[in-house]
Parts: C-alpha cells; sequence; structure tokens
C-alpha cells in the first residue's frame, strides 16, 4: 500500500513538473535568462567579416557637407554615378524612396545603368476582413530601374533587441523577400535558407566591424575605384538624428544603426552561420523530456544520488543547448527545463528517500524468507540506522547469490565436453573454454545455430553427429531448462570414432587380405586332390605345388605378424633404454642383406652430402645415442629397409643414413622405385591403404604405419619425400639421450 500511495504521489509531482515546463515556455518566465545565454553563444561563433561588404554610411559628417535630410535624389545619382566604374557587384539601398520627385529620372538612369541596385518596400496589410499584404513599392521611375525590390526591416523581440531575421516576410498568404537575401542570392553560390523554416538567429561580427565610408567621400569621388571593386556596397543612416538606431545585444554594443544590422545579416547568410530556434511546439516536448527521464530514474536510484542525476542533468541539458548552436545551428532555450528539474528535485527528493527505504526492507525480508537461497553462511548483525541495516541485509544477500552463480559457472567451466547454456532465445548466457575453443572465440551473446554453424564450418550433421574438416567428431545432445532455454552439449568421440574405424578395417582385413592367401592355398589343394582322383587329366598348375603353398603361406604369416606388430607398437608398453640408431640401422642392413641379394639390389650405408651439412645437420660417424624401445626401432628400421628393397628394381642400390639435427637422430632409407598412388601420397603411413601390387600381392602399408605408431611412441615423427627421377626416401626421427641417461 505505501509503494502504491508513493508511485500515486509520483504522478502528481510529475505532472505538476510538467505543468510549470508548460507555463514557463509558454510566458516566457525565463526568456531573459535563455536571451543572455544565446547571445553569448552567438556572439563566439560569428564568422570573420566579409571584405566585400562596404557600408556607404549616411553620417554626421555626410550631413553637413551635403545638406538636410532628406537629400535630392541628384545626390543619390551623382553618387552612384561615381561609384559606377568600379563595377560593384551589388548595392543594397536602405532608403525610401516612396514619394515621386523631379530627380527619380535621373536616379533610375543610373541604378539602370549599374544594374545591381537593390532598393526597399514597405510591406503593409491592406485592410478587410481578409489579410491582404501589398508592398508599398518605390516612385515607378526608380522601381523599374531597379534590379529587384525587397524588405528592409528590422525583426524585433519581446525584450526589444534584434537578434534574429527572416529572409522574407511572409503576410496575407504572400512571401516578400528580405533585401540582403536578394542580394546575397546574386553575390553567392550558398543557397539561401529555406523561408519554411521560419526566422533565424544570426551572430553578430561587432561594433564598427565592417568598413565604413561616408556617402559625402563616395559622392565626391574621394574614393580610390579599387576600394570598391567587386564590394557590396550597403547605403543607410548612421547619423543619430536620422533615428534608424535599434536595440542589439549587449555583445554587439547595445545599439546599432540599421544598415550596419543588414550588414551583420548579409554577412550570415554568406558564410551560412545561421541558427534556428526550434518550433515552439516541438520546444515544449524537448523541454519536458529532461523532466521525464529525471523523474523515471528517480524511482530507480538511492536518494543520494537524485540531487547529483538532477545536478548532472541540468548541466547536461545546458551543455547540450550550448553546443547545438555551433554544432547543429539549432537554438533550444534551456530555461524552462532547468526551472522544471529544480522544481521536480525539491519536490519528490524526500519522499524519495522514504520510498526506497520502505522498497529495500520489504525486498531483503522476502529474499530472506526464500527457502531456494538458503545459505549456511550467516547474515551480518544489524547495526546502524534503518536505512543502513536494509542495505547490509541486501548487500549479503546478494553476495550470497553472486556465490551460488560462480559456482555454477566454474561448473561449467570444468565440464571436460564444450558446453553451452542458453536462454529461451536461444541465446547462449554462459558457456565453457572448450566450447570457445570450439568456436575460435567467446561464445556468450551468440545463438546455438550460429555456434554450430561456425563449428561444423559446413561439415554435414547427421543423426546428432558432426564430422569436422580436421577429422575431429563431435556428438551433440540437447537437455532442455524448466524455465526456457536448453543446455548443449558437445562430446568429442574422435578417438571413439577412430577405433571404431579401426576395428572396422582390421575385419575388413582379416576377412580379406588374410583370407586370400589360405583361399589359394586351398584351391591348389582341391586341384592336386582332382588331378590325383579324378577321371580326367588335372588342370596344368603353374610352378612347384609346394613352392607356391609356401609363398602364400609366408604371406599370409606375414601378414598376420605386420598386424600383430602393429596392434603392440600402438598398445604396447615401452621399456626406454639407450639405443645407439646407427647399430640399430647396421643391424637391420645384416638382417635384409640375404633378401636384397635375392633381389640383386645393395644395400648400402651413405654419409651426408655437404649440401646436407649446411642446412645445420651434423654427421656423426660414431655413436648416435636415443631413448627408447630397441626392438621396435629395429623393426621400424627393417620394414622401411624391406620396402625399399621390395620395390626397386634388380641392380638398384638402397642408401640408409643416420643424421643429427638439434635434439633428435633421423634415420633415412631411400632408393628407387615407383611413386606412391595418389590417394596413399597424401597419408603414406596409414594402414589398409591403397598401394601397388609387388610379387603377385597386394602393399596395405601394415609395415609403414608401424614406423609411424613407433616414432609417434617415441615421441618423433615419420618422414617421406619423393624425388621425381630417383625413388622416395623413408624416416623417423626421435629425441636423442641425455647425457646423464
Amino acid at each position: 500500500m505505501l509503494y502504491r500511495r508513493l508511485v500515486f504521489e509520483w504522478v502528481v509531482v510529475t505532472i505538476a513538473a510538467s505543468a510549470a515546463v508548460a507555463m514557463c515556455a509558454s510566458g516566457g518566465w525565463t526568456r531573459a535568462l535563455d536571451n543572455r545565454l544565446v547571445d553569448g553563444v552567438m556572439h563566439r561563433m560569428a564568422a570573420p567579416p566579409d571584405e566585400r561588404i562596404l557600408i556607404a554610411e549616411i553620417d554626421n559628417d555626410s550631413l553637413r557637407r551635403i545638406g538636410r535630410w532628406p537629400w535630392p535624389r541628384s545626390e543619390h545619382a551623382r553618387m552612384l554615378a561615381a561609384i559606377a566604374p568600379a563595377v560593384p557587384k551589388a548595392i543594397g539601398y536602405d532608403v525610401l524612396f516612396f514619394e515621386p520627385g523631379p530627380d527619380d529620372a535621373a536616379l533610375a538612369a543610373e541604378i539602370a545603368r549599374l544594374g545591381t541596385v537593390v532598393v526597399p518596400g514597405l510591406v503593409e496589410d491592406g485592410g478587410g476582413s481578409v489579410p491582404n499584404a501589398v508592398m508599398s513599392a518605390p516612385s515607378a521611375v526608380v522601381a523599374g530601374a531597379a534590379a529587384a525590390i525587397g524588405v528592409a526591416e528590422v525583426v524585433k523581440d519581446p525584450d526589444g533587441s534584434v537578434r534574429r531575421a527572416e529572409t522574407g516576410v511572409q503576410l496575407g498568404g504572400k512571401r516578400f523577400p528580405q533585401l540582403v537575401s536578394l542580394i546575397a542570392q546574386r553575390v553567392s553560390a550558398r543557397p539561401l535558407p529555406d523561408p519554411a523554416k521560419g526566422p533565424f538567429l544570426y551572430p553578430y561580427a561587432g561594433h564598427n566591424a565592417f568598413r565604413h565610408v561616408p556617402f559625402a567621400s563616395l559622392a565626391s569621388g574621394e574614393v580610390p575605384t579599387a576600394l570598391l571593386r567587386d564590394r557590396i556596397v550597403l547605403v543607410g543612416a548612421t547619423a543619430e538624428g536620422l533615428g534608424d538606431i535599434y536595440a542589439v545585444p549587449a555583445a554587439a554594443g547595445s545599439l546599432m544603426p540599421g544598415i550596419e544590422i543588414q550588414a551583420n545579416v548579409l554577412n550570415a547568410l554568406l558564410s551560412g552561420q545561421l541558427v534556428y530556434p526550434v518550433s515552439p511546439r516541438i520546444a515544449l516536448l524537448l523541454q519536458l523530456v529532461p523532466v521525464w527521464l529525471v523523474m523515471l530514474a528517480f524511482l530507480r536510484l538511492r536518494p543520494d544520488a537524485n540531487l547529483k542525476l538532477a545536478l548532472g542533468t541540468m548541466a547536461g541539458w545546458l551543455a547540450l543547448s550550448v553546443a547545438l548552436v555551433p554544432l547543429g545551428h539549432v537554438w533550444m532555450a534551456p530555461g524552462a527545463a532547468l526551472l522544471g528539474l529544480a522544481l521536480a528535485y525539491s519536490l519528490w527528493a524526500w519522499r524519495r528517500l522514504a520510498a526506497i527505504s520502505g522498497f529495500v526492507s520489504r525486498e531483503a525480508a522476502a529474499l530472506q524468507a526464500d527457502p531456494a537461497l538458503a545459505s549456511p553462511f550467516p547474515l551480518r548483525a544489524p547495526r546502524g540506522d534503518p536505512l543502513t541495516v536494509e542495505a547490509n541485509q541486501l548487500h549479503d544477500i546478494i553476495d550470497q547469490l553472486g556465490t551460488m552463480r560462480r559456482f555454477v559457472a566454474e561448473v561449467v567451466e570444468r565440464l571436460p565436453d564444450a558446453t553451452c547454456v542458453a536462454d529461451a532465445g536461444d541465446v547462449v548466457i554462459m558457456a565453457n573454454h572448450a566450447a570457445e575453443v570450439l568456436f575460435g572465440g567467446p561464445v556468450t551473446g551468440q545463438t546455438i545455430a550460429a555456434f554450430l554453424d561456425s563449428v561444423a564450418a559446413g561439415a554435414p550433421i547427421e543423426d546428432g553427429q558432426m564430422r569436422r574438416a580436421d577429422g575431429q567428431v563431435l556428438v551433440m545432445s540437447f537437455a532442455p531448462l524448466a524455465q526456457g532455454g536448453r543446455i548443449l552439449r558437445l562430446a568429442d568421440v574422435t578417438d571413439l570414432q577412430r577405433a571404431a574405424e579401426e576395428r572396422e578395417e582390421m575385419l575388413q582385413f582379416l576377412s580379406h587380405d588374410l583370407r586370400a592367401p589360405n583361399a589359394a592355398i586351398l584351391t591348389l589343394l582341391e586341384s592336386q586332390a582332382f588331378a590325383d582322383g579324378g577321371n580326367g587329366p588335372p588342370e596344368p598348375v603353374a610352378g612347384s605345388l609346394p613352392q607356391r603353398i609356401r609363398t602364400h603361406a609366408r604371406h599370409a604369416l606375414g601378414l598376420a605378424d605386420d598386424f600383430v606388430q602393429l596392434a603392440r607398437a600402438r598398445r604396447r608398453q615401452i621399456d626406454s633404454e639407450p639405443v645407439e640408431l646407427c647399430d640399430v640401422a647396421r643391424e637391420a642392413a645384416d638382417m635384409v642383406w640375404p633378401k636384397a641379394v635375392a633381389h640383386g639390389v645393395t644395400v648400402r650405408e651413405k654419409a651426408p652430402s655437404e649440401d646436407v651439412r649446411v642446412t645445420g645437420e651434423v654427421w656423426v660417424m660414431g655413436e648416435v645415442w636415443v631413448m627408447g624401445d630397441r626392438a621396435m626401432l629395429l623393426r621400424a628400421t627393417i620394414n622401411l629397409m624391406d620396402n625399399a628393397v621390395k620395390f626397386a628394381p634388380a641392380g638398384a642400390a638402397i642408401d640408409f643414413m643416420v643424421t643429427v639435427h638439434d635434439d633428435v637422430g633421423a634415420l633415412e632409407v631411400s632408393g628407387p622405385g615407383p611413386a606412391m598412388p595418389d590417394g596413399r601420397a597424401k597419408d603414406p603411413f596409414s594402414p589398409f591403404g591403397e598401394g601397388r601390387n609387388v610379387q603377385g600381392s597386394d602393399s596395405i602399408g601394415l609395415g609403414l604405419a608401424f614406423v609411424q605408431a613407433t616414432a609417434a611412441r617415441h615421441g618423433g615423427t615419420a618422414t617421406y619425400r619423393y624425388d621425381t627421377g630417383y625413388g622416395a626416401t623413408f624416416g623417423f626421427n626421435v629425441p636423442l639421450a641425455l647425457a646423464e641417461e
């Protein structure tokens, strides 16, 4: 009930502050403050006086020299004739020529000869129930000769100062252009402001900022032609007795003749330094916005932050209003908003403090009573004033919630599989390190679909299983959450999948490669039995039957032995001991020698060439000690030499070499022979791969797979390269033994 009552009072305070802002904006309560502010800002953004503007002033000296005002129009004709040779860009007259005069023809002739003279008119209401605006133009002779006719009036603010102007006067549904806007249109490529925007504020360049020349000096030809060439000449009165003086902002000098005001307006039009006040309706809405925002914030912030917020908003709103003048050429009077902010804070601050205190007390009690948030850690004993006690209680409960969340986050982080927790919108809100490694960066904020697309990288997802391009196999599973959302788990089953594939390959091996020689033996035996007991002549069998059976049996035994040795190399425990690699290579060469002799192949030890020494490898003529299983290293070496002998043509030479590079010992066997098939060359050490037929049987790569397994179990690598025109080089490297070993 208390909270609802305070909310009601908050609404009342908001309405009262809004009403105060509306009355202030419409009644101009802060107009003086707003004008002082905008005058100061506009003065600082004034453009330098345009050098082209020249004021031909009807000053006291000209009155003494020519005579009492008004002058005969022949004097104006004489002045125009004097400046005509300079060919000024434009001439603007702030002198009315309404009544016809005897010298109109002479004046009209000079105006027509120049062709750039703009003369003033006066807009008046024609009377009647419907507004009917008309312009009082100069005499017909003068008006006909002028280049254009414009309005030369000044716009006064309610305080009597002149700080704004228009490009034209809108009256009775008609628009009459201003005199200086017509001149700016003639001499500048810059487009004129849109008249629909209404009046604009303009900065004053300052009192006497533009070049002044007495009218009498121009008429008498005392001014050099160079000073007048390409100038914009504005003709008007500056003498005190002529009454053409207006109040202007204090920064501009407080008082200024009308012709000088016209010069400042023209300067602003040429430089584009125009500022448009916000329309009254939009201004009222904008003045209400900060008050409403602060009142909304008062419902969320603590009492000690309310004053800071109110003062900060007032300062920010004032700064924004000032900044919009030079940056956006917009003036938004801040006075009403500042008054509304001050009133809103003063009415609401003390009630807000009580509301927050009651709210904290109720929330703390409710959280403490929640059995789901029970904690083994006791809360602090209440101390201090009631507000401090309530704040401490809320702090303790929040700390307990944080501890529980950190515990949950740590559990998720320590899961071995990639795990993501998504909300009801399927956006990840929690993910562990394994998920970030798969994704390649932070996962939080991504959708589950985007996460899976990135991890799969184009790989298909079938039956919840994903096989990535790098060979990794992931199994995907989901668990829904009671409050919406779900948990995604990606389990890495690459090793299990690889083991399953190896078992499949082994079954194929057992069902095909081991059956083939045994089937051949059985066929030979049946053929022989048929020949011995049959009625017809036996089919001819090439070669000796025992010899052929012996060959197939040896091939089957060899496959079985290679298979067993490969399985042991991958699984057996290695008994490391110092092994001399050169001795292993020579022993393997001795064991392969009978087969090499049978094939007409030579096996020889080779020293590295000079090119090898340059690369940083060192040939050790004596001993190369490594740590490992001697039997496995010996069999791997025999496999390399046996393959080289098997694929080498008769009369060829097989070379083996032991080198030391950095911290590893390397053994290489090279010899001529055919290149591997394309499918096998991509992974020469894979078992059961595509191979070439040699001596009547296909090579399935068990020997090379044993070499790779041996090197990997010893912390080394297996190597292969093929040189076109010579043959292949296979080898392996293992870490060297330390001195103490």
